[in-house]
């Protein structure tokens, strides 16, 4: 029955006008989409270049047309027209094109592919304005271009028709339907660098008509209009709906029945043994499966972990934070011929044992937990925002299946495994036990591939690299640098734990955990590691240690360990001081440093030319080698991500997104920060929170030369130390109560 006061009727009508206003906007969303979506292929639209003599609105042009002016060597057909070898090829454009044109949209039939050839164009001696501008490109005669690479290794294979590719260099006027009134002649200047041998340039077109541009297998929509507003409206009806369902079911009283305590399913005592022992013994047929590709081993060991997470949910979150480092080398095989992502099985398989669990204590009348008081709520709904923006910025895209994949693992998975986080904590009988135990276990699987590393490094055999002169630690990893990235965030509460927690017995484990983790860490010899998060994570841990340890007023000795660790790794990093890769560490006229800044330069560019909706989850790769990739750049063309932080959430998300996961990554920390000051008069508590807040710097820190959240593992981890405060009992003056 409703619940009545003075405005009862007004909150009820608040109610259902979010509900019905969620509903037409839903109803409105879908309509969109359904009017935008591609309908069935359109055989008739294309239309085939043919010679012309003139550039005028309307007209596609074959590459054979006079209107189009060559440089020697060009060897021109009606197909297409291929640049000459040029004796420098470094100093030398392979050939220049000149034409004029009237009319408004300038398009160019542009043939990408597995080969390194780029475009300089300029109109009317300016640049192309829509292709890239990117300050300081210029082209062979010193002016400033529009630019593109030709570059797309992905469209390799497909048959030519297939691969071509319309691209509009230039536009006259900013309203597109003011191109009929242009009337002046604008001059273009084409310069093609490199590219011979794969006839780049196949036609030429002025004003096209809609769908004149449109290939035999392009799909028409009924509204040539973009998709993104029909999800944004989707999204908005589906929370304001949720909205009105959560109020108004507040305001509905339970009516009072018996309570179902016909059996206790699950009791602690009795369960903890047991839970215990299928842990461990799913985990190693588990892992065994996994590594020998036998599918019905690994079903069970999988069946194992759920039943101890039946009974304990904790278990089995405790496997997937162990199994984290290992999800990017091993799948786990689950039928014949197929098998599925540790993270994916993990998150899915966690949402179904907690709700099973549930289901279970439900009829023994336990469902109701200890009060406690609902933390990170706020951190919690700002990723949920951030993954509906990301699912916007995932629909007008280049590659959308490709988008729409990165959205489940990066945005989807980390918000089902926060919210089930937060429910494991809040509602747990023992919620500090479970949270030492996914603390344990994330540590524990931090160690153990930490240890392959250093065996293949002790070996020589595997599970290492080498590059400027020196043999990096990668383990299962395919860089030295993701292992670095993922030991920043683990060494950084190991060492907390293992400096701050006053029992010896407990320091011993940690220890135990600390030296694979800090000296693989080490020998990834990553830059980002050893110059930025190592100092952000040892102040932290100083200067807040110091702070813990005088309002807890014990002794400051312990800190004296962290000079002790500066120690062992300057004794460690000694013999490779001299190597290439520390000798060059300020060289920015070549090398690692002088890349990193020309990825800048084209992602700061990539940001200001999608400064709304970004580039999309996971298409940061194919616009910068084929739109942004600098020429002094061509080394290392196949970067997915710009190695910053900002810039990474720009370019993926547009500016809303940046200031999404800025406000996630800052309530975070800020919460971790207030989880501090709530724990001081527990040392074990926090030590674990001062650990997270470390951990957060260093990702942090090293987020500013490489990548801090855009990998499955990595987002997962910084939801974990987020929402570790979860199910905290109620305090006050500061302190936990336990």
């Amino acid at each position: 029955m409703i619940a009545h006061s003075q405005d009862g009727g007004l909150s009820l009508w608040r109610h259902r006008w979010r509900f019905l206003t969620g509903a037409l906007a839903f109803a409105l969303g879908l309509l969109w989409l359904l009017l935008t979506l591609p309908l069935r292929p359109c055989d008739a639209c294309g239309a085939a270049p043919a010679p012309v003599t003139a550039l005028t609105p309307g007209v596609v042009a074959s590459a054979d047309s006079t209107a189009l002016a060559y440089s020697p060597g060009w060897q021109v057909r009606a197909a297409g027209a291929d640049p000459a070898e040029p004796a420098d090829a470094f100093t030398t454009p392979a050939g220049v094109i000149t034409f004029t044109y009237t009319g408004d949209a300038l398009w160019l039939r542009l043939a990408p592919g597995d080969y390194w050839a780029y475009l300089y164009a300029t109109v009317d001696g300016r640049p192309a304005n829509r292709l890239t501008n990117i300050a300081g490109n210029a082209d062979s005669t010193g002016a400033t271009a529009g630019y593109t690479t030709l570059l797309a290794p992905e469209v390799a294979g497909q048959p030519e028709e297939a691969r071509l590719r319309w691209v509009e260099i230039h536009r006259a006027s900013p309203f597109p339907e003011a191109h009929s009134t242009q009337a002046d002649a604008h001059t273009v200047r084409l310069e093609f660098w490199r590219g011979w041998g794969q006839t780049p340039l196949r036609g030429v077109a002025v004003d096209p008509p809609p769908g004149v541009l449109l290939g035999a297998d392009a799909r028409q929509a009924m509204v040539q209009a973009p998709r993104w507003p029909g999800v944004l409206l989707l999204l908005a009806g589906l929370w304001l709906v949720g909205a009105a369902v959560v109020s108004l079911r507040k305001r509905i009283r339970p009516r009072a029945t018996p309570s179902l305590r016909i059996i206790r399913v699950l009791d602690v005592r009795s369960t903890a043994q047991a839970a215990g022992a299928l842990l461990s013994g799913g985990a190693l047929l588990a892992a065994f499966g996994a590594f020998a590709g036998v599918w019905p081993v690994t079903l069970l060991g999988l069946a194992a972990i759920g039943l101890a997470g039946l009974a304990r949910p904790a278990s089995w979150f405790a496997a997937l934070l162990f199994a984290l480092p290992f999800a990017y080398a091993v799948k786990l095989p689950l039928l014949p011929g197929r098998a599925l992502d540790v993270i994916d099985v993990g998150v899915a398989g966690g949402v179904l044992v907690l709700a099973g669990h549930f289901a279970l204590r439900w009829p023994a009348g336990r469902t109701q937990a200890p009060p406690r008081p609902r933390r990170g709520g706020a951190v919690l709904l700002m990723l949920a925002l951030l993954a509906s923006w990301a699912l916007v910025a995932s629909v007008d895209v280049r590659y959308p299946a490709l988008a729409l994949r990165e959205w489940r693992v990066l945005f989807l998975n980390p918000l089902l495994f926060a919210a089930t986080l937060v429910m494991l904590l809040r509602h747990a009988p023992q919620p500090g036990v479970d949270r030492w135990l996914l603390v344990s276990g994330w540590l524990a699987g931090a160690a153990v591939v930490a240890l392959i590393g250093l065996w293949g490094f002790a070996t020589g055999e595997a599970f290492v690299s080498a590059a400027e002169g020196v043999r990096r630690v990668q383990a299962l990893y395919d860089s030295a640098n993701n292992l670095a990235l993922y030991l920043d965030r683990t060494l950084a509460v190991a060492l907390a734990l293992l400096l701050l927690t006053p029992n010896g017995r407990a320091r011993l484990l940690w220890a135990v955990l600390v030296a694979p983790q800090g000296l693989a860490w080490l020998l990834t010899f990553s830059k980002g590691s050893l110059l930025l998060a190592a100092p952000a994570m040892l102040l932290v841990l100083g200067v807040g240690g110091f702070w813990l340890l005088r309002r807890q007023q014990r002794s400051a000795a312990p800190l004296v360990v962290i000079g002790v660790v500066v120690a062992a790794a300057a004794l460690v990093m000694a013999p490779f001081v001299g190597a290439e890769r520390f000798q060059r560490l300020l060289d920015f006229e070549q090398g690692t440093g002088f890349l990193r800044i020309q990825l800048w330069r084209s992602a700061w560019q990539m940001a200001l030319d999608h400064s709304l909706l970004g580039v999309g989850p996971d298409q940061f790769l194919y616009y910068y080698r084929s739109n942004y990739l600098l020429p002094a750049a061509w080394q290392e063309p196949n970067l997915n991500h710009p190695h910053n932080v900002l810039l990474d959430w720009w370019t993926r998300l547009g500016l809303p997104g940046l200031v999404l996961g800025i406000g996630w990554l800052g309530a975070g920390v800020w919460g971790i920060w207030r989880w501090l000051r709530r724990s001081v008069s527990d040392t074990r508590v926090a030590a674990l929170a001062l650990g997270a807040l470390a951990a957060a710097a260093a990702g942090l820190a090293h987020g500013l030369i490489d990548v801090s959240y855009a990998l499955p593992e990595l987002m997962l981890v910084w939801v974990l130390i987020f929402h570790l405060e979860a199910g905290d009992a109620a305090s006050t003056s500061g302190a936990t109560q336990a």
